[in-house]
């Protein structure tokens, strides 16, 4: 029987297996140490709490982490067209503030790299002409573009609709860097469509950060690109982040500022408020005393009447009153527009009223003379329409005279017929001629009823847009001919309330209903 034989020797192979092994695995450490330091420097970033603390962060970060001897943050001025230093370390001993480098074609690599967006590594720079080399002698540098999140496509914001562009529907957001991009800016070189793309609203690029190794003149690998662009990009959406934040506390400290205002507005308003509202109660006070409290009828006239003012105080006035012994006059009279101003202008009619009467039983004269007092005395852009009436019960003659006012009712209560009295004349307050005529009506007593009432009454809307007009006031008045002008006048503007519901007047209505 033959037996098997097996022999073993040392594989020659086994130590550089190991040691490939060992170089991945400290491959692997520097990997996520990297990644922890980037971790680390993102979260520093992110607790600063102003810009040029991330600034000068990154700055650090990068020398620090990447051991980069000098590093430059170069923002954009678009006004120069130009790129300038913001932040830097590593570069004590110049005065770089005004290192400015176009942002032309003239650039070079720096600029070149923010329109083509994408980093530059330049190992042999020109001597004669690169601006790194001249100013702060360079032997090779590395530029990257910092940049900010695009939140919109530049032709969706513009709402572009040139389908020919190289943008138009693509995934690209950042426009300034396709080439042949920019048609809507009819750019004629280069130069101008960079200047073009700087002051757009679409441009997110917020500088461009250069940096050397002037010192240690250690090579840049690829993994030292890989980690700077990814340590910068995250960057980009930290300092994107800050500002909508800074723009969401500012927008949020203008709101609370504004409700403070607003506050107080309201505080101030809230007070003058109360002393209007104190005022119109004086004024409603002073008006309501103008009126007369409390007609009572004699033996020659029955009397009934009623005010409503559409605010606090109106424009509307009416009153009874005895000129001499057994001569009354009789008024209703109505300003322009109601309110404070209107009240103010029939106080004064009433006062004029009230003092030429006395010495003019005429109501035409008595109307011209308060005209020609208003033309010359009081200046306003009210007018007022007025229709005056003297009774004489003494001689049973009815004077009157009517200033563009609405037609008056008057009613034989035997033969059941109504008249209407039209205006004869122009209303007062705004022309020197009011070509007024005055009639004279002759009656036998207790057989005659007035009237009287300003357009606030007729000219009421209901629900359905129908007015109530003087048709209706007619047929109602006519219903309540053989009541007393009292109860008349509760009965009119029943009727009137019924008619026009859930709509509130928006005019004053004076109502006065005379049987003499």
């Amino acid at each position: 029987m033959l037996k098997a034989s097996v022999s073993f020797s040392p594989a020659n192979n086994r130590p550089d297996q190991l040691a490939g092994l060992q170089a991945q695995n400290e491959l692997l450490k520097a990997q996520l140490m990297n990644t922890s330091l980037i971790n680390e420097l993102s979260k520093v970033m992110q607790t600063c709490t102003d810009l040029e603390n991330i600034y000068k962060t990154l700055l650090l970060g990068i020398q620090e982490i990447l051991q980069f001897d000098r590093v430059i943050l170069f923002e954009i001025d678009p006004a120069r067209f130009c790129i300038r230093p913001r932040s830097w370390v590593g570069i004590e001993h110049l005065n770089i503030s005004e290192f400015l480098i176009p942002l032309g074609f003239e650039g070079g690599d720096v600029t070149d790299a923010i329109f083509l967006n994408r980093h530059l590594i330049v190992e042999i720079p020109d001597a004669a002409n690169d601006v790194f080399v001249k100013k702060l002698s360079s032997p090779s540098y590395v530029v990257v573009p910092l940049i900010s999140k695009a939140t919109k496509k530049c032709w969706e914001f513009k709402q572009c609709n040139r389908t020919t562009c190289p943008v138009y529907g693509g995934y690209n957001p950042y426009c300034w860097s396709v080439p042949g991009s920019g048609q809507m800016l009819n750019a004629q070189s280069e130069d101008q469509r960079r200047r073009f793309c700087s002051e757009c609203a679409c441009f997110r690029c917020e500088g461009v950060f250069w940096m050397d190794r002037s010192t240690s003149h250690l090579p840049i690998t690829s993994d030292d690109i890989t980690t700077l662009t990814t340590v910068i990009n995250q960057a980009g959406i930290i300092i994107e982040n800050y500002r909508i934040l800074e723009e969401i506390e500012h927008t949020n400290n203008d709101l609370s500022n504004a409700n403070i205002q607003l506050k107080q507005v309201n505080h101030d308003l809230s007070i003058a408020q109360a002393k209007i509202n104190t005022d119109l109660k004086h004024a409603h006070t002073i008006q309501q005393g103008l009126l007369p409290q409390n007609l009572q009828d004699t033996k020659d006239f029955s009397i009934g009447a009623r005010y409503i003012p559409a605010a606090a105080v109106g424009g509307d006035y009416y009153d009874v009153f005895e000129i001499h012994p057994g001569v009354y006059g009789i008024i209703v009279a109505d300003v322009s527009g109601h309110g404070i101003a209107s009240a103010l202008i029939m106080s004064m009619a009433k006062m004029l009223l009230k003092i030429f009467a006395t010495n003019e039983v005429s109501p035409q004269k008595t109307l011209e003379r308060i005209n020609q007092t208003f033309q010359t005395e009081i200046r306003t852009d009210n007018f007022v329409t007025i229709f005056y009436a003297v009774l004489d019960t003494r001689q049973k003659e009815l004077f009157y005279t009517s200033a563009g006012h609405c037609p008056i009712l008057l009613i034989d209560k035997e033969t059941k017929e109504c008249s209407r009295i039209n205006a004869d004349g122009l209303f007062l307050g705004v022309f020197p001629d009011m070509r007024l005529s005055e009639s004279r009506y002759p009656y036998a007593q207790h057989k005659k009823r007035l009237v009287l009432y300003t357009d606030g009454l007729t000219e009421t809307h209901n629900d359905n847009d129908e007015m109530f007009d003087l048709n209706r006031l007619e047929l109602v008045s006519m219903n309540t001919l053989n009541t007393a002008p009292s109860r008349a006048v509760d009965e009119i503007l029943d009727y009137h309330r019924k008619f026009y519901g859930h709509s509130a007047p928006e005019d004053d209505i004076t109502l006065l209903v005379i049987d003499f």
